[in-house]
């Protein structure tokens, strides 16, 4: 599940520095995707912003990548109480928060970022054209890297709650990988196919895909054969092979940005896990069944001696 653009959040009460905002930053790309600018005039708006657009089903906080918020709105603390409302309630902790202001006496520096966890400060006159470019894409940069590794982990602690069997995982286990939302791609699907597990963006379009990118030259392999190669569509293959203490498994995706490293090793290592935990699922399965065979037979076993016996003792008695 990934992104088709990232959201910006710009809060102030003042028109033109909202328009010359969006007017900076309309051709600003990260990882290949634009920037899209949500722009609100007070801690309200904000609010309900963050509410309804801004919010996502299963996601752990707001798909908000940026939020440069002045402080004097319509209170003189406006602004900080936003922030105080991201971080504490909305549970906002990636959000990369900046505090842009026309009145830096009013909320001292120093005190302001101890007291709300901001990212930066900045006033109105400093934050340049360049200053916001470069601010809006390192911020992204790091919003993104933190959400990923965050929902990754969700997603393992998901698959281990619902480790139960392969149908329990199937079914509850895959948590974020659910509906998608408005800036996201199609949601992922798990199934079973030829006794290998298989979660994919195109159910339909599986082979196809899986055979194109299986042939590719993997950005990361491993000396057992786990590999996850790459195309320039942005279409993802992660693939492990059954060994000792994995699963054959198949993961192909779209990822629609260029994605660095640091993310391609998460995307790995979250296959690694899948396949890993699928593998301890699927041989505890086979223990139970193999436990319960095992259970009959010796109950068939007992009866029949228990009948034998009991034949003789009747045939015993009849004498």
């Amino acid at each position: 599940m990934f992104f088709n653009e990232w959201n910006i959040l710009v809060v102030d009460d003042e028109p033109d520095v909202l328009a010359v905002t969006r007017l900076a930053l309309r051709d600003v790309k990260v990882y290949g995707l634009p920037v899209k600018i949500h722009t609100a005039s007070s801690k309200a708006e904000a609010i309900e912003l963050l509410k309804g657009p801004l919010s996502l089903q299963g996601s752990l906080e707001p798909i908000v990548a940026v939020a440069l918020v002045d402080v004097v709105m319509e209170s003189d603390h406006a602004g900080l109480e936003l922030c105080k409302y991201i971080r504490e309630e909305a549970k906002g902790h990636s959000v990369q928060l900046y505090i842009r202001t026309g009145q830096p006496g009013v909320a001292p520096e120093r005190k302001i970022i101890d007291d709300y966890d901001i990212s930066g400060y900045f006033t109105k006159v400093e934050l340049s054209e360049q200053k916001l470019y470069t601010l809006v894409k390192s911020g992204v940069r790091q919003w993104f890297t933190s959400w990923y590794a965050l929902m990754t982990e969700a997603t393992t602690n998901s698959i281990v709650t619902h480790s139960g069997s392969r149908k329990e995982f199937l079914e509850n286990g895959l948590g974020w990988f659910g509906e998608p939302g408005p800036q996201e791609s199609e949601g992922v699907t798990g199934y079973v196919f030829d006794k290998n597990l298989v979660i994919s963006d195109y159910p339909d379009q599986i082979k196809p895909l899986h055979d194109r990118l299986n042939v590719l030259k993997p950005v990361i392999q491993t000396p057992e054969g786990h590999k996850l190669a790459m195309d320039e569509m942005g279409n993802v293959l992660v693939k492990t092979v059954k060994t000792k203490t994995t699963a054959d498994y198949v993961y192909v995706g779209e990822a629609l940005m260029v994605m660095p490293r640091l993310l391609l090793d998460l995307t790995f290592q979250s296959g690694l896990n899948i396949s890993t935990l699928w593998k301890k699922i699927t041989d505890g399965e086979k223990m139970k069944v193999a436990s319960k065979s095992t259970k009959k037979k010796s109950v068939k076993k007992a009866a029949k001696k228990l009948v034998k016996k009991t034949v003789k003792k009747v045939s015993k008695n009849k004498r």
